[in-house]
């Protein structure tokens, strides 16, 4: 589990029809001429196919999507690169950067604050079958990194964590907070 580096987050949209599959491909388009902390390649629409991404913006470190796997449609971030530090570090990263990520559509001028994601809900999966099994031994070690954490973002409130242990699914966990909380707080929470 320590050697885990392609970590999932999605966090949920609090109105699925708030923002469109073009409105998200409009604005990931402009997000690749403006990044300059990460490197941003292209958008792809994937509107005719199920279950799964929408709309995909194709970078270098990690791709972001507006995804509608299971039937939910939210924000997916996937790591795709090494990041440095241990497991609890790369946990933190891939959830900062799925919350900004969430902020900054939440504040996109053109969808005039029209969009907001549900700050006590997410999925953390493990993108990785050989390091990261579906296992209840490997959602254990996952719990023991990811608990922590989910301690500082829920600023302690009381929280819980489901495993889907289906064969054919990647390691996963759901989260849900007891409590509300906006992407804003979550972000200054795990800053803290």
């Amino acid at each position: 589990m320590e050697d885990l580096q392609r970590i999932n987050v999605k966090l949920y949209l609090q109105d699925p029809s708030s923002l469109s599959g073009e409105a998200a491909f409009r604005i990931f388009n402009a997000w690749i001429a403006e990044s300059s902390e990460e490197v941003l390649v292209d958008v792809a629409d994937y509107s005719h196919v199920g279950h799964g991404p929408i709309t995909l913006l194709i970078g270098h470190e990690a791709n972001y999507s507006l995804d509608s796997d299971e039937g939910e449609l939210g924000l997916l971030y996937a790591r795709k690169q090494p990041q440095e530090g241990d497991l609890s570090s790369r946990l933190v990263g891939a959830m900062n950067a799925a919350l900004s990520a969430c902020r900054r559509l939440e504040t996109a001028p053109e969808l005039e604050h029209s969009v907001s994601f549900l700050g006590n809900h997410l999925k953390i999966t493990a993108n990785d079958r050989l390091h990261a099994p579906n296992t209840e031994e490997s959602a254990f070690a996952l719990r023991t990194a990811l608990d922590p954490i989910l301690d500082r973002l829920f600023a302690g409130g009381r929280y819980a964590v489901d495993h889907d242990e289906t064969d054919d699914e990647r390691l996963n966990l759901r989260v849900r907070s007891e409590s509300d909380f906006t992407t804003e707080m979550l972000l200054a929470n795990l800053a803290n």
